[in-house]
This record gives structure tokens, sequence and C-alpha cells, in this order.
């Protein structure tokens, strides 16, 4: 023990949340624990040390004797402190009784009990917080109905958000309050009833401060990161300078008064506080250290020791000032998709992310996570970073949490319809922006309807992590490649013979050949879900007949809503212009061809007959697109042409561009087909018109062509990275057949396994799109299932393994909420780039097919843009 005064500290907690306190005490102190369990972690850190019950006053004061006494027979002085929520009124009466200095028993009872701090406050005159104190769930329903909708349930004297829960109607209070009444933390006092508190709209802060003689000193502001909705938990903390704010003021009195009120003399305090339009306004206050790593993270950004300052009041001495500094810190805490056992916590390169100052494992294997409100704070690592601004702290937070990656135990089923939010999302759905803030009302006008088919459109956007697109870039640019390289690869360059393999009938390949094109366009559009560990490719369409386009014109809808739109500036969200794009692949392929378009070439969106109206109003919504780019565009079927000596025109109007929507898989063996395609490769072939683009586009862009890139046996015609590529992107699809395969490393027969495993496959066929002719096994009986599975063998038709999508929050139609949907992404590339996405949304995580026919909602997406720009 030497010469070093003891500082005696009851309790130690959890070491990933505390050790940093304990071992910045170990340096200038000889530390004594008091805890109720043998020692673990703390062990390294301490000299001596007692077991007993750190929450019953008479057990720890014999502890802390027997402490004391050694200290005395040392010569040295000794002080005694916790952090610990649980012992804080235990050591605060014993320190009482020794003559110790401490924060008193009364002040720390009054902190303890959230209805004797509102009691306290109200006495002494400080800005109000409509509040009722309720012992059963009818005096609830009567104080929620005299406070106004919406309240706040709180325990009366639990912690850490503990049982906090936001309610917003009547019928969720009855649904609730039992939960909350029912609450608990084991070995924590408490007394009684549950507080109906007034919702506080606005951002909220936490204050870590100092008492000395009665004055209060803050240290540290925190900008709290909140989330799950309807709980309170804190995700995240950023800690900075804070005397530059125009609250400031008005936060530093309201603290100060606060301790007042509650009779706090001396101590460490941690206050939170919202930030209303009518002032600051005391949430709780609480008598110890603040939690959730919130001391060190400040301590990184200003350098000052908060455990320190707390050591010295133990001795009653004034904190010493401590050199500072002006940075920025900040702890974003991860949390698993859904509840499960941690498998093993994947860390990949977060810790070198610059900016990143630690990452903190919080959970090891087998450790079982249960999600709010089921559990508290199921986190799996935290992230700190330190910069010089709080946007340079996102940035590297964002950046490393694209590295950490949970993998949970058990069925992936569990995975289905898990909530999964990028940093940027959470964002825009903090609840300090208001949930009116989170919807952008213009996208359900009528001309968006229209353009949507007469569906509904999603009332926000969807919005894309700078990691995930970067990522779905190189992803689908590499499968693209492959895709077009399989005749050569497995055919011998035999086109034919590929297209026949892919399930095309004679005519359409007679068709597909002749209307080749000189170059193949480098645009597709990927349909994918998002599972817990990343994108999940369902089919991928290549060449002109894509969907997706039409996004450009949603997405300048959703720039105009003003709130909207100052949220994207501030987090540089940015939606690419997809149809500008597509005018210059466009162009580029005309000149490559030899083609020489006009100045303003007429264009004409072509699709087959059968299904032109059906399509129609969405080709009508992108015209004006069209025109800003310089093409007189028209809308038609291509039985609408009119050839005259061969050349097309249609209403009148003579075609330079014929964009192509229709497929080869309409193209029926019949003689109609040929009326309708030949007269038109015709004008192609002798220069009257250009195709945009080829109809050999189609031999890639099905799902015949992903069957022969899944199947083991075309491994040796892939190198290592494309059979990495392949295994990240694309789920196990097998053609239809008879025939033996590997499925998980063992050998199985595919028609057997399609009929004994209905819950985890699809059936689907290789020329068809959006959906069409697609069988979900889990969706059908199996008596349906297998006559499908056995009618569709040896035919143009692929098994695909199940993708488990996760979910996104919406704010529910009634505004009371959210509602979680099931998210598909149509994910177009143009040019190599990255170009938008066409999203369609659905609550139900079960449907099939995430399609406008089965009641989805479409939307846009916009995307973080880098540094170095490159989106409009």
């Amino acid at each position: 023990m030497r010469d070093r005064n003891r500082l005696i500290v009851v309790g130690s907690r959890l070491r990933a949340y505390r050790e940093y306190a304990m071992a910045s005490l170990a340096q200038e102190y000889d530390l004594a624990l008091v805890t109720s369990a043998p020692l673990t972690w703390e062990e390294r850190h301490v000299s001596a040390h007692r077991i007993a019950d750190t929450t019953d006053p008479a057990a720890l004061r014999t502890a802390v004797e027997e402490l004391l006494a050694e200290a005395a027979d040392a010569g040295v002085s000794a002080g005694i402190y916790t952090w610990d929520e649980l012992s804080l009124i235990a050591t605060a009466e014993v320190a009482g009784q020794l003559g110790l200095p401490h924060l008193s028993a009364a002040a720390a009872a009054a902190c303890r009990d959230k209805a004797t701090t509102r009691a306290l406050l109200d006495r002494a005159g400080l800005p109000a917080v409509r509040h009722r104190l309720v012992h059963t769930a009818e005096q609830a329903a009567e104080a929620a109905a005299e406070v106004g909708y919406p309240v706040v349930l709180k325990p009366r004297a639990l912690a850490g958000s503990m049982g906090v829960t936001v309610v917003r109607s009547a019928a969720e209070l009855a649904l609730r309050y039992p939960r909350v009444a029912a609450t608990e933390l084991p070995g924590l006092r408490v007394a009684a009833g549950v507080l109906v508190e007034e919702y506080l709209d606005g951002p909220e802060i936490s204050i870590d401060s100092w008492v000395f003689e009665g004055e209060a000193e803050p240290v540290f502001v925190a900008r709290k990161r909140l989330g799950f909705d309807p709980g309170f938990e804190e995700v995240g903390h950023l800690v900075g300078p804070w005397r530059h704010e125009p609250w400031a003021g008005p936060v530093e009195e309201l603290v100060k008064a606060a301790h007042r009120a509650l009779g706090i003399e001396l101590g460490v305090t941690h206050t939170e506080i919202r930030l209303t339009d009518r002032g600051p306004r005391l949430i709780e206050l609480n008598g110890r250290l603040g939690g959730d790593l919130i001391p060190h993270v400040g301590a990184l950004g200003s350098g000052f020791d908060l455990p320190l300052a707390a050591a010295a009041l133990a001795f009653g001495a004034r904190p010493e000032p401590r050199p500072a500094q002006d940075r920025w810190a900040e702890v974003r805490f991860l949390y698993p998709p859904h509840d499960g056992v941690l498998e093993r916590l994947e860390l990949g390169a977060a810790a070198e992310v610059p900016g990143i100052a630690e990452v903190v494992p919080l959970a090891g294997p087998g450790t079982e996570l249960l999600l709010p409100p089921k559990a508290l704070t199921p986190r799996t690592a935290a992230l700190i970073a330190v910069a010089d601004s709080p946007a340079a702290c996102t940035t590297a937070l964002d950046a490393a949490e694209a590295q950490v990656l949970p993998v949970l135990a058990g069925s992936p089923l569990r995975g289905l319809g898990a909530l999964l939010e990028n940093p940027v999302t959470r964002r825009y759905l903090a609840l300090d922006r208001g949930l009116g803030s989170m919807t952008v009302p213009g996208v359900r006008n009528d001309w968006i309807r229209y353009g949507a088919g007469g569906g509904q459109s999603l009332n926000r956007p969807v919005l894309l992590a700078t990691a995930d697109r970067l990522r779905l870039e190189a992803d689908l640019n590499g499968l693209f490649e492959l895709l077009t390289t399989i005749p050569d690869r497995l055919f011998s360059g035999d086109r034919r013979a590929f297209a026949k393999a892919v399930g095309m009938t004679p005519t359409q390949i007679d068709l597909v050949m002749r209307g080749a094109g000189a170059t193949m366009p480098a645009m597709s559009r990927a349909d994918m879900y998002r599972e817990p560990a990343g994108f999940k490719l369902m089919e991928l369409n290549t060449g002109s007949s894509l969907g997706g386009w039409q996004m450009g014109e949603f997405a300048r809808t959703v720039r105009e809503d003003r709130a909207f739109r100052a949220f994207a500036d501030a987090e540089h969200l940015v939606h690419p212009d997809p149809i500008a794009r597509i005018a210059e692949v466009l162009r580029a392929g005309a000149a490559a061809a030899g083609f020489e378009l006009p100045a303003r070439p007429v264009l004409a969106l072509t699709e087959w007959p059968d299904g032109y109206e059906k399509t129609k109003p969405w080709l009508d919504f992108v015209v004006p697109d069209w025109l800003r780019n310089g093409f007189d565009t028209v809308v038609c079927s291509l039985a609408e042409f009119d050839y005259r000596d061969g050349v097309p025109y249609v209403h009148g109007r003579k075609v330079d561009v014929v964009y192509r929507i229709f497929l080869p898989g309409e193209m029926a063996d019949e003689q109609r087909s040929h009326d309708l395609v030949d007269p038109l490769l015709d004008a192609v072939e002798r220069g009257h018109t250009y195709l945009f683009a080829g109809l050999d586009c189609e031999l890639y862009g099905n799902k015949g062509s992903l069957a022969m890139l899944s199947d083991e046996r075309n491994r040796a015609a892939f190198g290592a990275e494309e059979h990495a590529l392949i295994e990240r992107i694309l789920p196990w699809t097998r053609f239809l057949r008879a025939e033996r395969a590997e499925r998980r490393g063992e050998q199985v027969d595919v028609l057997d396994y399609a009929l004994a495993h209905k819950d985890g496959l699809a059936l689907k066929p290789t020329l068809l799109y959006g959906g069409v002719g697609v069988v979900p096994g889990w969706t059908v009986g199996q008596q349906e299932w297998e006559a499908h599975v056995r009618g569709a063998v040896d035919g143009p038709f692929v098994v695909q393994e199940r993708v488990l999508p996760v979910a996104e929050r919406f704010v529910s139609d009634s505004g009371q909420g959210f509602e979680q949907m099931v998210v598909a992404y149509g994910v177009l590339m143009v040019g190599s780039s990255y170009a938008g996405m066409l999203v369609r949304g659905t609550p139900d995580p079960e449907v099939g097919i995430v399609s406008m026919s089965n009641g989805a909602q479409i939307g846009c997406c916009f995307h973080v843009e880098e540094p170095s720009g490159g989106a409009a």
C-alpha cells in the first residue's frame, strides 16, 4: 500500500463498461474493492477486497470498516466511492455513518426515486414536466388522458432506461402498462408505482458533473443517440464542445438548480435533459458516474478524467483542473439483427479505420442476445471514434460498423424479417427528429401513383450507406462480367447452344441470334433481398428491358420535400439520374454500331403488345426524363409500328431509336412472333433505325444463367475470387432435373430434394421476370408444391434457395409510431456504375413475391455521396 491513499470502491459492475475507471484510479490510489461476487477482472487493479452484499448497509459497513482499519494501520487516508446504481443508497448510508465525504443518503434516495425527484423539482419551481404517479392500469389511463398523448411510462425507481416506453394511444397503454409495471432489476431497492409523464419532443442530452460544497460543475455533455422505439435504448453518445450551443446557458442553469433542489452537496452526477422548443426539461438526475462509457469517451475528447475527479471528492477535495482539448468523441453500440445466441463476432478491419480509437467487444460466443423490450443493452460491440468534428466521427463509425458482423447460431429462419438498418437510416429515423420529419407526403400524389401502375408509394425513400453501395457496385459488375463469359467458358463460344440450355425455344433462338446487338450494353438490374450477412441476388435482368429507371422522377419529388432536403444535405445524400446515364450508354452504343443519331432523335419506348397496357403507365412516367435528355419520345407497342418502305413509323413519326422493353420470353413459338419482330430487324439491318439493346441481352439475364454459375460441375471454369463472389451474392440455384447436385457439402437428388424442402425453395421459370410464374414453396401446400415441381421437371425451370429478407422501419400510415417492412431492392447498374434502385416494400416477411400485385409499395433510394462527388 505504501504511502498512497486508499480508495474503497463499492461494486465493480461490468468490465467492458467500468474497467477504464478502475484502471485510471489504480494509477493514483491504493484500491480496495467491496463486491458481492469473487474477483475476476478486478484483481489486477486492487490490493485488497471484501465480499459482501453491497446493497445491505449493515453488511457493507462491516466490510468497509475492515478496509478502513487497514488504511489506518498503514497511516494513510481513506475515502469511499461507488459508480454502482444498485449500491448507491447503501454506500451513502455507510459513508454518512462513518463520517466519510460522499453524496448524502437523502440525496441518493431522491436521485433513485423518480417520483421524489419530480416532487422536489416542482417544489423548487423548476420548469415543469406534467406527470402523475399511478399504481394501476386504470389510474394510468386516467393520467394519460389528463397529461395528453403521447406519454412516457417510467418505472419509479429503476435504472438505465429499463421499462421506459413511449405510448401514443389508449390501446397501446393497455398493452404496455402491465409490462412496465412488472419490470424489475434484481438487487435494486424499488418503490411501488409507475410515472406517467408527458412526452418531450426534441434532442436528448446528458450532463456529467462534479459537485463540491453544493455547487455543480458540468464537465461533459453527451448528445444521446436513442433507438428501439417505443423504448429509449441508448445506442450511442456524442461528447464534445458545448459551451457555444444556444442552449448551453439554460442547461447549465437547470443542472445547477436541480442539484440544489435535490440537496446534492458532493459527488459526481449524471443528468439527463430534453431540449424542447419550450426550453430544457429535466428527465432524471442520477447520483453516480455516467454509464455507457460516457466518461471514458469524454476523456478521450477533452482530456478530463472524471473518475479521478470523483476520487478527489471522496477525500473532500475540489478536483484539480486539467489541461483541456476540444475534440469530439463518439461511442456507437452495435446490436444483433434479431434475437439469438452469438456464435462469433467478426470485427474485420474495424480497428484500422482512420479515426477509430477503440473497438470493444461486448459479447462473446455463447452469449444470448435478446433485443428490447425482452432485454436491455444486448450489444455485440462498442465503436469509439475521436475526431475534430461530429461529421468526421460519423464517417469513421459508419465505415467501422460496416466491418463488423455478428454471426448467430441456430436456424437461418430466425433472421426472416429481422430489423437491420444502416447508420444513415437510423439517423433519419431518430426520434428527436420527430415522426413528421420521417415521411415525404409528396410521393403519394396522382402522378407518382400513375407511374407506379396505380399502386401506393412508400412514404420515404430507402437510404444506402457508402460501404453497401460500393460492395453492390463491385459485386454486380463482377457478376455481369461472369455472365457474359458463360458462352465462351461453358459452350466453346456456341451461343445457340447456350440459348437452348437456358430454355429458349427454336423461334426465340432464331430471333435472338438475328437480333443480336453489335455490343452488349453494360446495363442490368439485380433484384435482391438483404439478409443479416449481406445482399443476396434473386434474379438479374440485363439489357434495356429494365424497370427502375423511373426512380429518377420519384427522387425529384422526394428532393422537393423541405425536411428531407435538409437531412439529405446534412448527410450528403444524392440520387443518380438513371435516364441521363442510360442516354449516354445509348448514344455510345449507336456510335459504336455506326448509326448516326439526329440532333434530337425520335425514341420509341416499345413493349410487346400483350403486356403493353400494364407497362404503359410507367413508360409514360419517364417520358419527361427522356425529353430532358434530348429525345422526342413516343410510348407504343410493337404492333403499332407502321413500316413505310421498310422504315418504321409510330404515330406518324419516323422512329430513330427503338428502346426495347419486350423480352424474348414473350415470343411464343408461332408465326405472330415473326410477324412482329422480323420487320423491325429488317429495318435495323438496313440502317433505318437503331435497336437498343440487342435481343441477345436476355441470354445472360435469366435464371438459367444463374444456375450455371451456381452449379458445382462448372467450378473448374471459374477462379477462386469468382467462386467467392458467386458464394457471397448468389443463393443455391439449380435446373430442375432428376440429377445429382451438391447441397451444403452433400450429394442430393435435385428432384427429391426439391419435393422434400418446399419451405426453403422457390420454383422459377428461367426466362420470365417480375415474379411471373414463380412458386414460393412456403406459400403453398405440399400437394400443390409437388404438382408444380413434377410439372416443371426438365422444363425451363430452376429451383432456388429461399432468401430471408430483413426489415426496415417506416412511419405507419396513422403517423403513430413505426411499422416494419421487408424491402426488395432492384439495383440498377448503368455503364458499370450504380444508378439507383427500384425499391418495393411489404409488411409481410413471409410474402413469396414482393410485387405491386401483392400489395407492395414502391419507392426510390438515396445514397451517401463520396467526398469526390460523382452523383447528381
